[in-house]
């Protein structure tokens, strides 16, 4: 399904994803993050062909190796002293990283090196065979160029290097070893021929890849969107706080919860109706979202008119100017609203929780606490911001309690 053909790309603005599609990737390569989320989809989706190609080549270069056992001269044994010491211990290695459970973090750095490796190798080899008189071998190198773009696993510029790579060596030996001009010309155009094609299919199907892969990952973006604010839903929020909670453990961090909550919401649809509150919420939650300036930070709309606003790494005095800074940057929307009686314009009432996670307390905790604030606001005559309570403890079952 094309994504694209169907979807105004336009409101996933600090969509990753969105931003791919509409560059269109001309070189097949993302941003660094991106292209290292794609790698790990790309070797997942390979893993069979590429374990199929590995025992595949590791059986061949161990056939090869007994076949110049049996073969007298200066040449095979030379050969032969290169597939053992080189090639095989390679292939046994690709074959050994392609079915360990360390396949996503080893085998494609291992890849990088060791197909490249074994293509100057068999290039080398072959040549000293096709200058011996075995001129047939020489079919296995096509045979080996067009796998190492489809078998591989390797991205496009990866196998297009290690194809490069293989031509050059075995163009160079053939020449070393005094091999005519016309057949070095012919041997190498033959090979680079067979690459251009097999690169000419693969950037095709790569780009196919990399096209599904940003597809898939807006399709999920989509489904943690709220439709109405642009902002993450609440499922989303409660599937990511829990995550950064985790790191704020692991980092000794503290953490704000803001619980926002537009004042008088009912009585401004009431008067202005309902497509009128949508217009304003959506407008409010821009002001939410550009508080959420840094890569961990969470906006989303919690549910209604409530929005929730998860920090990473911050201090009390930051979090309160920040919450404060929110509160008159909706207020400064000056979306009017003649029924409220708290002021001219559309208000929001803000409750903060800052908590420094540690075992034994709880996300849910943390986000009951703003919740708590959050009602101190409302009775404190809205359109002001309230801190959690200092007195206040979080304990594991996510309620609180007044320490002793």
């Amino acid at each position: 399904m094309q994504i694209r053909a169907l979807l105004d790309l336009e409101p996933f603005s600090n969509s990753p994803y969105a931003n791919e599609l509409r560059r269109d990737f001309p070189d097949l390569r993302f941003s660094a993050a991106l292209e290292k989320d794609f790698q790990a989809f790309q070797l997942d989706r390979v893993r069979s062909r590429v374990r199929f190609f590995q025992i595949a080549t590791c059986l061949l270069c161990l056939a090869v190796a007994a076949h110049l056992l049996f073969l007298d001269g200066i040449a095979a044994r030379d050969v032969l002293t290169g597939w053992l010491g080189v090639a095989i211990p390679a292939s046994l290695f690709l074959v050994w990283a392609s079915w360990s459970r360390f396949y996503e973090r080893l085998y494609l750095p291992t890849a990088r090196v060791a197909l490249p490796l074994l293509g100057i190798v068999a290039a080398v080899g072959i040549a000293g065979r096709m200058f011996a008189g075995y001129p047939d071998l020489f079919y296995f190198l096509t045979s080996y160029s067009i796998a190492l773009f489809f078998l591989g696993g390797q991205r496009f510029r990866e196998s297009l290097l290690a194809n490069a790579l293989m031509i050059l060596a075995h163009g160079v030996t053939l020449a070393y070893m005094g091999e005519s001009p016309q057949s070095v010309l012919y041997y190498v155009s033959v090979l680079t021929i067979t690459a251009a094609v097999g690169a000419f299919v693969y950037a095709g199907v790569e780009r196919e890849l990399r096209t599904l892969f940003l597809e898939r990952g807006l399709m999920s973006e989509m489904a943690a969107r709220d439709g109405l604010t642009g902002l993450k839903n609440r499922g989303a929020f409660e599937d990511q706080f829990p995550r950064m909670w985790q790191q704020g453990v692991r980092d000794r961090r503290s953490l704000a919860v803001l619980l926002i909550d537009v004042d008088h919401f009912k009585a401004y649809n009431d008067c202005y109706g309902h497509q009128a509150g949508d217009h304003a919420l959506r407008r409010v939650a821009q002001v939410v979202q550009n508080f959420a300036r840094r890569p961990l930070d969470i906006a989303a709309r919690y549910g209604g008119e409530e929005f929730v606003l998860a920090l990473f790494d911050v201090t009390g005095e930051y979090v309160q100017e920040l919450a404060e800074e929110l509160r008159k940057a909706i207020l400064a929307l000056e979306i009017t609203h003649e029924e409220s009686p708290t002021a001219r314009y559309v208000t929001a009432s803000v409750g903060i929780c800052i908590v420094r996670p540690k075992v034994g307390r709880s996300p849910e905790g943390a986000v009951q606490l703003a919740d708590e604030s959050l009602y101190s606001a409302k009775r404190s005559g809205r359109n002001c911001v309230k801190l959690a309570d200092s007195d206040y403890a979080l304990v594991t079952t996510g309620s609180f309690r007044r320490r002793a």
